[in-house]
Order: C-alpha cells, then structure tokens, then sequence
C-alpha cells in the first residue's frame, strides 16, 4: 500500500547466485529464495522498485560466474542494480583466508573490465544504482585501489560514457 503513495524501494542482498558462494559468505538463503522475493514484491505492487546488491571478486568466482549473478538479476525482474567489489576488512573471516592465500583481489583493471560487461547485460529500462561502494578507510586490508575515490570516480565515468 505504501508504494502506492509514495516512491518505495526494496534491496536485496543476492551478492552471487552460486549456492556454492553463497554457503561461503553465510548469505543465509539459496539463488531460488531470491527469485521468489523480486517475484512476491512484484506481484505485491508492481511500483515496488526492486534493486539487486552484487559483489564482484567473491571468493573461488570466475567472470563467468559474476555475469551470471547479473543474469540472474535481470531474469528475476530487478528494476535497478547496486555492484561493487569484494573488500577484505579487519577482523573478519575474509581476512583469515586472504592472509592464508585462500583468495585474492580483484585489481582495479579486472573490477572495471567485469563493470562494463555487466552492463551491456542489463536492460535498457534497468537502473544503475551504484558501480563501487566507500569501504571503511581505517578497516581495508585490499583492494587498496579502492581507498582513492578520485581515481575510481574518474576510471567509472570513462565507462559510463564508453556505454
């Protein structure tokens, strides 16, 4: 009812549509739970604007992968679309396992290359909510790249206007 009065989005956290990662990270549902969401609030009130959260660079993830979590966001009907990349924090468990050489990050090339991929998959209509996030400064253990907003901001708009 509410977005029938007013303007009411609604983010869901899919960050990767492999159950495989999933389990990794602890997202808590499977790939289907999500589909079923984007449709439930669709069909709920189709002014509902759905937007989608999916973090590049996740663990054991090739690009394959990440463009089908893209995919999956597209085919479950989101109407926007929030990426960024995997940021490696202090006291975390992505911080055990990248000091153990479990993983590694993606590198400024990699993450922008992944970004305008992405985006020749979604539709038209889609919006683009955000490319990159602010990881807490004091808290960053890689991708370093991403601590000079500047030079992110400039590389994105290089994209953007490539599109």
């Amino acid at each position: 009812q509410l977005a029938d009065r007013t303007f009411l989005q609604v983010e869901l956290g899919l960050q990767t549509s492999s159950n495989v990662t999933a389990d990794y990270i602890r997202r808590g549902f499977e790939t289907q739970v999500y589909n079923q969401s984007v449709e439930k609030l669709h069909k709920a009130n189709p002014k509902i604007h759905v937007v989608t959260h999916i973090i590049f660079g996740l663990p054991g993830e090739n690009r394959a992968q990440m463009m089908d979590s893209v995919q999956t966001a597209v085919a479950a009907g989101s109407d926007g679309i929030k990426i960024t990349c995997l940021y490696v924090l202090k006291y975390t468990d992505l911080e055990s396992d990248f000091a153990a050489g479990k993983f590694s990050c993606l590198t400024m090339g990699q993450y922008f290359d992944l970004v305008r991929d992405a985006l020749k998959l979604l539709p038209p209509d889609m919006v683009v909510h955000r490319l990159t996030g602010d990881p807490p400064k004091s808290l960053i253990i890689e991708p370093k790249w991403t601590m000079n907003k500047k030079v992110v901001l400039n590389e994105m708009n290089k994209i953007i206007s490539s599109c």
